[in-house]
């Protein structure tokens, strides 16, 4: 009987075959880790564009919805541009104009529009009782504890939307009138307006960012409204049917158009550039009417 060997075979890898293993591996986790790139690089540049548009909203509203307020606050007698505020007070915080139109300024180093819309924007009061045309004085419940005409600036007043006053800056109750009498009858619980003059223009940030800023003029100084907002302009429509970029006599201004232009912080990785967005808007100024 024959006797057979049995010869045992392993069955085994080859450095080569290791080799190419990894080597496809590698291809493989590259095109992934690509692909998870391209992906963070889209969603960072989406998260930037909705950023952008918000902004861009955000400032465009802000600026439209002050503007349209422009000379508020008198009868509405607007007469050849002689509004009822700058009749009455001559100069607001040195604007002497509803509108009151600078082109071409050259602020941190962006060249754009800005504007100065006068009106009475704010009320800081009600009449705490009645008063009678011909008093020197009234007595008000201020509308938070922040809001006191306690400054020089803040001595422009509109009562019930309709009658202007010069008044002495105090934190009191009683409102002095400055060199002046009431020229009607006042009721209880009618508003009390302070009259402002808004600037709004761009600026940089400390970061060096481009922001849109508002400038009430009394104090606080310019605050951001929006950032990554590159471009500002303003063209007015005068009372005679024209639309230009700097009116001779503000007095003719009618409507505004406002353009402005926000980028994304960032470039956009396929544009090799930032992403802008533009809106253009019209405003029409319904208290500048001629009556």
């Amino acid at each position: 009987m024959m006797k057979r060997d049995f010869v045992k075979s392993s069955c085994g890898i080859t450095l080569i075959e290791i080799l190419i293993a990894l080597a496809i591996s590698a291809i493989l986790i590259a095109a992934l880790y690509r692909m998870f790139i391209r992906q963070q690089k889209t969603y960072s540049t989406q998260e930037q564009v909705a950023d952008m548009q918000q902004n861009v909203r955000i400032a465009i509203n802000q600026m439209t919805r002050e503007i349209r307020m422009a000379g508020f606050g008198g009868k509405n007698d607007n007469s050849y541009g002689n509004n009822d505020i700058i009749t009455t007070f001559t100069v607001v915080n040195g604007f002497s104009h509803i509108i009151n139109p600078s082109k071409d300024v050259v602020t941190d180093g962006i060249t754009h529009d800005q504007i100065t819309v006068v009106a009475a924007y704010d009320q800081v009061a009600v009449l705490a009782a009645n008063a009678s045309r011909g008093d020197g004085s009234f007595v008000v419940n201020y509308e938070g504890s922040d809001k006191r005409c306690d400054q020089d600036n803040e001595k422009y007043i509109c009562l019930n939307g309709r009658n202007n006053y010069l008044i002495k800056p105090t934190v009191d109750k009683t409102i002095e009138l400055d060199g002046e009498t009431l020229k009607e009858d006042h009721a209880e619980g009618e508003a009390v307006f302070l009259v402002k003059a808004i600037t709004y223009g761009l600026r940089k940030d400390e970061r060096g960012t481009p922001v849109l800023f508002c400038d009430e003029n009394i104090k606080g100084g310019r605050q951001t409204v929006a950032e990554n907002i590159e471009r500002l302009q303003f063209r007015y429509l005068l009372a005679d049917g024209n639309e230009v970029d700097a009116p001779a006599d503000p007095k003719q201004i009618r409507g505004v158009r406002v353009t402005i232009t926000a980028r994304t912080h960032m470039e956009d990785p396929e544009l090799k550039d930032v992403r802008r967005r533009t809106l253009t808007t019209y405003v029409d100024l319904r208290n500048m009417r001629d009556p």
